[in-house]
């Protein structure tokens, strides 16, 4: 945990379910996720495409179209209010402005016909009576905290004219120009290359110790877990599979599906002559319409036993000390690790 983190959460996901709507019935892209997030401290939620991280995210800010879908149950209590009950019009006072969110792709984020410092000034005058000059000068303020040079010249540039790092800086800048209480980041480094990715992590944790926010991190890139997180909750096909602190996450996986996404982490191995040995998870994470009976990772796992693994689905069990397991035999396994390592 970091040393900011507080105890108390300030976010509590509670059996959240969001469902789409298609012509073959409901698509349950979140069946029954549940989390909380503490003060100050960093949460990741990783897995696949298609595990339904994203999704979850996108619900706790209520930003799933209504025609597309939406939430059917749970509750997602922030600072003590279930924000999935109340109207929209109060929604809006707390998006962008208590809880705010960095989307993966800044390009399709901000406006192409609008400067970057309007647009970062706009988010400001929604949430609080300034003027527009004072909005404007707190844009340039903003820029200049998120690391971007000769900040009051680029608040005049439109995003087209800014690098992909900048642009993220830029988005970056939106998300907590309110200083939230919680910062939501969706994939924020993907497609950057290997240096900017660092300097955008750098930023936020900087930003984090400056502001004491939470942040919620959406990612795929363990990697980045590894740099970032306090927790990780680890995300298999619309279902929370493993919760714990990130050491023990890295250092005993407790389900194998967490296991195979370790192994798939590129390592060298010197009797290779320093070739990179990637262990690939066998098969695909089931369609909607082709979830298994039981658990949902079960036809991809190498331990799997009929019926134990096929006739329901595990619940999420405490192996202890707050370490979450969903699956039939993760006592069995874990008495013997090196096989889950083999």
């Amino acid at each position: 945990m970091t040393p900011q983190a507080n105890p108390d959460p300030i976010l509590e996901v509670r059996d959240l379910k969001t469902h789409f709507r298609s012509e073959n019935g409901p698509i349950k892209a979140v069946d029954g996720v549940s989390f909380s997030v503490r003060k100050g401290e960093t949460l990741a939620v990783v897995g696949e495409s298609g595990s339904g991280k994203s999704v979850t995210s996108l619900s706790i800010m209520r930003l799933i179209p209504p025609r597309a879908g939406g939430i059917v149950g749970g509750q997602i209590i922030f600072e003590g209010r279930d924000i999935a009950a109340i109207p929209e019009r109060e929604m809006r006072s707390i998006r962008g402005n208590e809880v705010s969110m960095v989307f993966q792709e800044p390009m399709t984020s901000l406006t192409p016909v609008h400067s970057v410092g309007n647009q970062i000034a706009e988010a400001i005058r929604v949430h609080e009576k300034v003027s527009s000059g004072a909005s404007r000068e707190r844009a340039v303020e903003m820029l200049e905290l998120v690391g971007i040079p000769e900040p009051r010249r680029r608040a005049r540039a439109y995003p087209h004219q800014l690098s992909g790092g900048m642009r993220q800086r830029v988005m970056i800048a939106i998300a907590l120009a309110c200083r939230p209480k919680l910062l939501i980041a969706d994939e924020p480094t993907t497609g950057l290359d290997v240096t900017v990715q660092a300097q955008i992590l750098d930023l936020m944790r900087g930003l984090q110790k400056e502001l004491g926010m939470a942040i919620l991190f959406i990612t795929h890139d363990l990697g980045v877990v590894a740099e970032m997180a306090d927790r990780v909750v680890v995300m298999y096909a619309g279902r929370a599979v493993e919760e714990a602190a990130v050491r023990d996450i890295f250092r005993r996986p407790k389900m194998p599906y967490t296991q195979g996404l370790m192994n798939s982490i590129p390592r060298v191995d010197r009797s290779l002559d320093h070739q990179l040995n990637l262990v690939p998870i066998p098969g695909n994470v089931p369609g909607p319409f082709a979830m298994p009976i039981g658990c949902a990772f079960a036809p991809r796992c190498a331990f799997v036993r009929t019926p134990g693994c096929t006739e329901s689905i595990p619940p999420l069990s405490d192996s202890g000390s707050g370490h979450m397991v969903r699956c039939a035999r993760w006592r069995e396994l874990d008495l013997a690790p090196e096989a889950l390592a083999s």
